[in-house]
């Protein structure tokens, strides 16, 4: 494995690292700085935690594959932040989780995120595209056009 490589495993077991406190509640280890100031919480990290969080709760075969978070308020630079997941639905190919993160007894952030098993697709949407000659052995576009308005008069 590079050293490259071996930076960023570490650098994301730090800073997606949780604590697990109790079923379903975990608890930020480390918390990056946002831009602004200083003092909040980068939002990009509470994102991956609580996908993190809500992760630890399913079987390895699901995988992410929809989720829509809420920012409600800043969070503090200072503090832990919580992260308590609910478990929404198991079913046998999704499953979906509610994670509300909070600081002070707030919640300052939420996700919903539906998990899917990878299967083989169901549904086609589409015929497949049909065997045709190379550009350069079709008729040219104008020739095509003369001849199809000589039909129609």
């Amino acid at each position: 494995m590079s050293e490259e490589v071996e930076e960023l495993d570490e650098l994301l077991k730090t800073f997606l690292n949780l604590e697990e406190i109790d079923v379903n509640i975990y608890r930020s280890t480390h918390l990056l700085p946002g831009r602004k100031d200083g003092r909040r919480v980068y939002g990009g990290q509470v994102v991956g935690q609580a996908l993190m969080a809500a992760n630890n709760t399913i079987s390895s075969e699901f995988h992410p594959h929809s989720l829509h978070c809420q920012f409600i308020a800043p969070g503090d630079i200072s503090r832990p932040i919580i992260y308590d997941v609910t478990r929404i639905r198991d079913g046998k190919s999704f499953c979906s989780r509610l994670v509300k993160a909070l600081q002070n007894g707030t919640i300052i952030f939420t996700m919903i995120i539906s998990f899917h098993i990878s299967e083989p697709d169901s549904i086609k949407h589409q015929e497949p595209i049909p065997e045709l000659s190379p550009p350069d052995e079709c008729e040219d576009a104008t020739d095509f056009f003369k001849r199809y308005a000589s039909r129609v008069q």
